[in-house]
């Protein structure tokens, strides 16, 4: 068992009667499916909450051109662009499960290099994106693709570095393999190895199960996720919004991807590692490193540089 897998178990047990909130353990609205829609109230709503809110639209309509791609079969995912400069290289980041674009806010926010322009999208059934319920790593990785061609017409960048974090380090890396495009200069995966990821899935349908299903207001949801999964304040107030809808339920249901979760990562080493461009694998811990990758360290394919011990996967950007 990964250190990854035994810190996120110990923080389910951790957290199981209260799950980082105290008084809402015995709250049926929030720990357990509710028989009919829990309307949130603007009594609930506090100022901190409407501030908020309207700091985090702000950060959006102030950094991004937002845009919706739409496919000839009417699947529309929602775009994010923060244009460089000089119309140079583009970093182009997928967000895990679960997530979605704005995980990599505050990454952006602390990016100050004008000439690198940095490009997001909300992967299908996650943020403002409609598709259908089919979360299989192929159909993930057409619609890469799609939206990676569109954007490349439109916008012409002069190359394309992949980031992707979890799933979508997952979906990078198969993509840049089964779609090679000369563009692509770069594959950089966060937290994300074949096996620990595999392992991992074990205990998500615990995770699942056990996280509320409503918040009354979006600073108790802020306060959920600092108590038991996040530790940046800053980020998570720019990260938490786009993960639920006007009545603070979650907008991705994370049991309908279940069914797919076995193709999500398989061969996920083996596309990192022939990937033939520069490429990039940030770890929390060297431990993490599956059998595949620690023999093509050995081999000297890439370089490993250990920066810290602690956990980085339940950590935001």
């Amino acid at each position: 068992m990964s250190e990854l897998h035994k810190t996120f178990l110990k923080r389910i047990k951790e957290q199981e009667s209260a799950l980082g909130l105290s008084g809402l353990a015995n709250d049926d609205s929030f720990m357990a499916p509710p028989t009919k829609s829990v309307p949130i109230t603007p009594k609930q709503q506090t100022p901190e909450d409407g501030k908020i809110l309207q700091d985090f639209q702000e950060f959006k309509s102030k950094t991004f051109t937002e845009e919706f791609y739409e496919t000839e079969q009417g699947d529309k995912f929602k775009t994010y662009y923060r244009p460089s400069a000089t119309s140079g290289p583009v970093v182009f980041c997928q967000h895990g499960a679960g997530s979605s674009s704005m995980t990599f806010a505050n990454l952006v926010k602390h990016i100050k290099d004008e000439s690198l322009g940095i490009f997001l999208f909300d992967m299908r059934g996650h943020g403002e994106s409609k598709a259908s319920d089919d979360f299989s790593i192929d159909v993930l990785v057409e619609d890469t693709h799609f939206v990676l061609e569109t954007f490349i017409k439109k916008y012409q960048p002069t190359s394309i570095f992949l980031l992707g974090h979890s799933l979508g380090g997952a979906i990078s890396a198969k993509y840049a393999n089964v779609h090679t495009n000369d563009l692509i200069k770069g594959l950089i995966l966060l937290d994300i190895v074949e096996e620990a990821a595999v392992q991992s899935l074990n205990a998500m349908p615990s995770f699942i199960s056990k996280r509320p299903r409503q918040f009354p207001s979006i600073s108790r949801a802020i306060q959920w996720h600092m108590n038991f999964l996040l530790f940046n304040q800053e980020s998570t107030k720019l990260s938490i919004p786009d993960l639920f809808n006007k009545d603070l339920k979650w907008i991705t249901d994370l049991n309908v991807t279940r069914p797919y979760w076995d193709s999500w990562f398989t061969g996920l080493s083996d596309n990192f590692m022939n990937f033939k461009g520069a490429k990039l694998l940030i770890l929390s811990t060297h431990e993490s490193l599956d059998k595949r990758l620690m023999i093509g360290q050995m081999q000297g394919k890439f370089q490993l540089v250990i920066i810290s011990s602690e956990s980085l996967h339940s950590k935001n950007l």
